[in-house]
């Protein structure tokens, strides 16, 4: 199985995406706030045996380019864009956290150009002001002020962690964070007001948008992640179609911890919709 990294010019931005061998149905990989395509990398080799898979690295993030502003209705519009120019044909959506909210805000917003959802331990909360949006992403903002290099970040990390200090998950942590435009936790930091039209959270309206659902959605749920057992049943009661998995004892960053039961889960989704 052969991956490709190619560039896209959403007109704000370039973004570098991995894109996987032909022969199924497209399924787009969104990742989460200061990762890139790689959070995937364990899954995609057994997704691409059924499935044509585009993995983008988001504006800012990875390999894509630096534009002026980030915000969430930034994110959705390059992946719009990327769909109608890249893609050409509705994909199934499967998003991490930041990647999970904007696969429901297009499929409430775009239902013709999503296939069906995965939502990967997504909030389903609607945001609201308050500094505790901010303070958590303003430690990463410092360290990468203080280093950009992969060995600076991965030794600022062991500091801060202590006893809990993890040194293969800390220098994946470092390379995705070498990685990213400072901007774009800068942006979290001063603009946690949803309000506010470059917010990380302006736009996300998840009351609004499952209503409006109507394609087959994955609720993946870590049980030590950010998603609440009262938020999935509320959307559970919501959605016409949809389904949940509770992911025993995995945090929310999941994708880098046991792998077959994240794949057990979506193949399973997958192939109900062939």
């Amino acid at each position: 199985m052969t991956l490709v990294e190619r560039s896209f010019d959403t007109g704000e931005a370039i973004l570098n995406y991995a894109e996987g061998p032909e022969g199924g149905p497209p399924l787009l990989l969104l990742h989460g706030t200061g990762n890139r395509w790689q959070a995937f990398i364990h899954l995609i080799p057994p997704l691409s045996t059924r499935w044509h898979v585009y993995a983008p690295d988001h504006r800012g993030h990875g390999r894509s380019g630096r534009p002026p502003h980030y915000g969430f209705g930034s994110y959705c519009e390059d992946a719009v864009r990327f769909i109608e120019e890249v893609i050409r044909e509705p994909p199934v959506v499967f998003g991490h956290s930041l990647g999970g909210r904007m696969a429901l805000a297009m499929a409430a917003k775009h239902p013709a150009k999503t296939r069906a959802i995965v939502l990967g331990d997504s909030s389903l909360r609607a945001p609201r002001p308050s500094r505790g949006m901010g303070s958590g992403f303003s430690a990463l903002l410092e360290i990468l002020e203080g280093s950009s290099k992969v060995h600076g970040i991965f030794q600022a990390l062991r500091e801060r962690e202590g006893e809990a200090f993890d040194p293969v998950r800390a220098l994946e942590r470092a390379k995705n964070l070498s990685l990213v435009d400072p901007e774009v936790y800068r942006s979290i930091v001063e603009n946690a007001d949803p309000s506010l039209p470059y917010s990380h959270f302006h736009g996300y309206d998840p009351d609004g948008f499952l209503p409006r659902v109507r394609c087959p959605v994955l609720i993946l749920q870590a049980e030590r992640g950010m998603l609440s057992d009262e938020e999935v049943q509320k959307a559970l009661g919501i959605l016409p179609e949809a389904y949940h998995v509770k992911l025993k004892d995995m945090p929310h960053e999941f994708l880098t911890q046991q792998t077959e039961p994240v794949l057990r889960a979506v193949t399973t989704f997958l192939e109900s919709l062939l």
